[in-house]
């Protein structure tokens, strides 16, 4: 199913998800996992969600070490709890 967006990354948070991709993918979901260097670090790294999620990739792109103070080739891993919308 298409995300809406027209780049070929899936990048989950910009605003242009379409609303029956939302609807489709997120009804009942517990736990997010992104693997790899576009959809895990590139697009989505500070993504936020709901629910807990965990972003993991390599970084194979200079400009992307440099950005996150890392070295070429290594391994990002990132945990985050979900949002708590009670509050």
């Amino acid at each position: 199913m298409s995300t809406g967006s027209d780049m070929p990354v899936i990048d989950l948070q910009g605003s242009s998800l379409s609303a029956e991709f939302v609807m489709h993918a997120c009804p009942d979901v517990d736990f997010v996992i992104l693997e790899g260097m576009g959809r895990g670090i590139e697009t989505n790294l500070n993504a936020q969600f709901l629910c807990d999620s965990l972003k993991i990739g390599m970084i194979k792109h200079r400009e992307v070490a440099e950005c996150l103070s890392a070295r070429l080739y290594d391994g990002v891993c990132k945990f985050t709890r979900g949002l708590d919308l009670r509050n």
